[in-house]
This record gives structure tokens, sequence and C-alpha cells, in this order.
């Protein structure tokens, strides 16, 4: 187990994060992975930077933008899925009604904290119990 300074990665100030969303990259096992942040009315959320159609970067078309001109979905730039903010759910496009995965962050101090503890190695070989 990681001591608390260790499990508690810290991302960025919440006032750094802009309306458009900001992306960030982290480390989850021996792999650096690609997330997302955006804020909402409820607070700071973190999604992997993953589409759930097709395995590649929200914003690899275009590096950086993560919403839609009315800044109103989250969407990919590849194809189009629209995802809402508030909960990463998929609400138009190949993936509809899959959703991208939520990290899992707090904020403190007027900073956002990855919670690395919770985050699971993609290297492992563990499998889930049937």
């Amino acid at each position: 187990m990681k001591d608390e300074d260790e499990r508690w990665q810290l991302l960025v100030a919440v006032d750094s994060i802009p309306n458009a969303g900001l992306g960030f990259a982290y480390r989850r096992g021996g792999a650096t992975e690609a997330g997302i942040l955006v804020r909402t009315a409820s607070g700071v959320l973190a999604f992997r930077n993953v589409c759930r159609h097709l395995h590649v970067r929200l914003d690899r078309t275009d590096p950086g933008r993560f919403l839609t001109a009315d800044g109103r979905w989250l969407v990919c730039g590849e194809h189009g899925a629209r995802y809402r903010p508030e909960d990463g759910l998929c609400v138009a496009g190949p993936c509809l009604g899959a959703a991208l995965r939520q990290l899992p962050v707090r904020v403190s101090g007027g900073n956002v904290f990855l919670d690395s503890e919770a985050l699971e190695d993609p290297f492992s070989t563990s499998q889930v119990p049937s």
C-alpha cells in the first residue's frame, strides 16, 4: 500500500482548468496514460482520454479540443461520438450507451488530485472471478 503522499498525484489547480476541458498525463502501472479534466455543475471530473468506439484519444485529430463548439458535449474528433461531461455517457455515435472510463479524483486546497491507488494496473494478469 502506498503512503498518502504517493497515493494522490497532484494534477493541476482547479482554476487552471478551462471551460473547454484540460488534457493531462498520468501513470497507471508502468504505462503513461492520457486523461481529461472537466468542470461540471457537480464539480471536477476526470475521464480516460480514450473513445469507447475506436480506442483513440478524443482529441487525436485536434489536440486539446475535447468539447463541441457549444461546450455541451465531450466529443471524439475522429468520428463525432458525443459524451455527457456529467458522467461520460455516450449519447450520440457508434458507441451509444457506453461511457468514458471515469478516473478517481478529489479536489483539496484548490487543487485536483488523482487517486493512483484506485487505478487498475494495465499490465496486471489477475482475472476478476466470475
